[in-house]
C-alpha cells in the first residue's frame, strides 16, 4: 500500500495520512501555478527581447493558450471521473514536462504559441479542479471541504514562491535553463507525489456510506443550479481576472503612483490568508452556499469603495483587503459549493463545466478592461466592473440552494 493512500477498508484517510495528502496536491498546486502562470510574467520579456517579438505578441498567445485550456477542461473533467484523479493527475505532470522542455527550445512566436497552447491544453489535469477532485475521490462529501481549504491555504503560495524563484533562476542560468528546471520539477517531483495518490474510481467508497452534511440538491433543481453557478463564477472571474491583470494601471488611473499601487496590491495575499483560515477554522457547520454570498458580497463591496471613495492610498488599501477576501475565498467555493450542491457523483465533469466558460472570460477580461480604460476612462470602467459583482451576487444568491428533500 502506497504511504498516504486508503487502505484496503477504502476509509478516508486520517491522521498524518490526511495531511500527507493535503501537503501532497499543496505542493503540486505551488508547482502547477507557479510554472503554467506566474512564471510567464517574468520570463516573457528576456524571451521577447531574444526572439525578436513584442510583448503585446506574447501575451496574445498566452491568452489565446488559455481559451483551449478553457475549452478542453469539460473533457478533463470526465477523465478524472472516469479514470481517477491520481491517474490523470499523473499524465498531466509528465506532459506538463514535456511541454516546458519543448518550451526552451522554441525559436519564434509561432512555437510559442503552439508549446503554450500545448501546455495549457494539459493544464486542467494538474491545477485546481483536478486537486478538488482527488481530495474528493478520498475523503468523501464531507471531510474534504476542509481539506480543500487547507490545500487552497498551500497552493495559494505559488506566487510567493515562483516569482523571486524565477527571477533568480533567469538571471542566473537564463531563460531556456529555466523552463528546463520547470519540466524536471514537474517530472521528479509532481509526477511522484501525483503517483503517490489515493488509487481510487470516480466515486469514493467511503461516499456511499455516509450522511451528507448537506442534502444534495433534487435532481430537476441541478441544471438550474449548474446554469446560476456557471454564471456567477464566470462573471466574478472575469473581475477578479481583470483587475489581476490590471492592477497598476487601473489604480494609476485614478492618480496613484505605481509604487502606492504595488503597496496597496501587496495587501491581498495577506487578505486571502486570512480569509481561507477563517473559512478553514469557523465554516465547518455552515453551508458552502454561505461562504460563496460572502465571497461576492466582498467582491462587490471593494468596488464599490474603489469606484465611488476619494482617490488616496487608504482606499486603494480597504479595496485590495476586500478583493482578497474576495478573491480568497472565490477560489475554495470553487471546490466546496459544486461538491455541496451535487455531491461526489460525476464532480470532476461538473467543475469542467463549471471552467470552461470561467476560464474563457477570464482569458479575455483583462483585454476588455484595458480597452474600456482606453475608451471610457477608469470611472465608467469601475462601474461597469461593479455591475458584474452585483451580477455574480445575484446569479449565487439565485442559487436554490435552501430547498431541502
Amino acid at each position: 500500500m502506497t504511504p498516504g493512500n486508503p487502505g484496503p477498508s477504502g476509509q478516508p484517510p486520517q491522521g498524518w495520512r490526511a495531511f500527507r495528502l493535503v501537503v501532497t496536491l499543496g505542493l503540486t498546486q505551488i508547482v502547477g501555478f507557479g510554472t503554467l502562470f506566474y512564471a510567464f510574467g517574468v520570463i516573457v520579456g528576456p524571451m521577447s527581447t531574444e526572439l525578436g517579438f513584442a510583448l503585446p505578441l506574447a501575451y496574445g498567445a498566452l491568452s489565446a493558450a488559455l481559451l483551449v485550456s478553457g475549452l478542453v477542461a469539460p473533457l478533463a473533467g470526465r477523465l478524472i471521473d472516469r479514470f481517477g484523479a491520481r491517474a490523470m493527475m499523473a499524465l498531466g505532470s509528465a506532459t506538463s514536462a514535456l511541454t516546458f522542455a519543448l518550451m526552451s527550445r522554441i525559436e519564434g512566436p509561432g512555437g510559442l504559441l503552439l508549446v503554450l497552447a500545448l501546455a495549457e491544453m494539459f493544464a486542467p489535469l494538474v491545477l485546481y479542479d483536478a486537486a478538488f477532485a482527488a481530495l474528493a475521490q478520498s475523503f468523501g462529501q464531507n471531510r474534504a471541504r476542509r481539506a480543500i481549504t487547507q490545500m487552497t491555504l498551500i497552493g495559494g503560495f505559488a506566487s510567493t514562491v515562483f516569482w523571486p524563484l524565477t527571477l533568480w533562476l533567469v538571471q542566473g542560468w537564463g531563460w531556456r535553463e529555466t523552463y528546463i528546471a520547470f519540466a524536471g520539477l514537474h517530472l521528479l517531483l509532481c509526477l511522484p507525489l501525483h503517483l503517490s495518490l489515493p488509487r481510487q474510481s470516480h466515486t469514493p467508497r467511503t461516499a456511499t456510506t455516509e450522511t451528507p452534511a448537506f442534502a444534495t440538491l433534487p435532481a430537476p433543481l441541478q441544471g438550474r443550479a449548474m446554469v446560476l453557478l456557471a454564471v456567477g463564477f464566470s462573471v466574478s472571474w472575469a473581475v477578479m481576472s481583470a483587475f489581476s491583470a490590471q492592477w497598476v494601471p487601473v489604480l494609476g488611473s485614478l492618480g496613484l503612483s505605481e509604487g502606492a499601487a504595488v503597496a496597496a496590491g501587496a495587501l491581498m495575499g495577506p487578505a486571502q490568508v486570512a480569509a481561507r483560515v477563517l473559512e478553514m477554522l469557523f465554516a465547518a457547520r455552515r453551508h458552502p452556499m454561505v461562504t460563496a454570498l460572502i465571497a461576492m458580497a466582498s467582491l462587490v463591496a471593494s468596488l464599490v469603495v474603489i469606484a465611488f471613495a476619494p482617490a488616496s492610498f487608504a482606499t486603494a488599501a480597504v479595496f485590495a483587503i476586500l478583493f482578497g477576501i474576495g478573491q480568497g475565498l472565490g477560489t475554495v467555493i470553487r471546490g466546496t459549493v459544486p461538491l455541496a450542491l451535487f455531491g461526489t457523483w460525476r464532480f470532476a465533469a461538473r467543475l469542467g463545466r463549471l471552467a470552461s466558460l470561467r476560464q474563457i472570460v477570464g482569458a479575455l477580461s483583462p483585454f476588455a478592461m484595458a480597452g474600456s480604460l482606453a475608451l471610457f476612462g477608469p470611472g465608467v470602467t469601475l462601474v461597469l466592473a461593479g455591475a458584474m459583482g452585483v451580477i455574480a451576487f445575484a446569479a449565487f444568491w439565485a442559487v436554490p440552494w435552501r430547498v431541502r428533500g
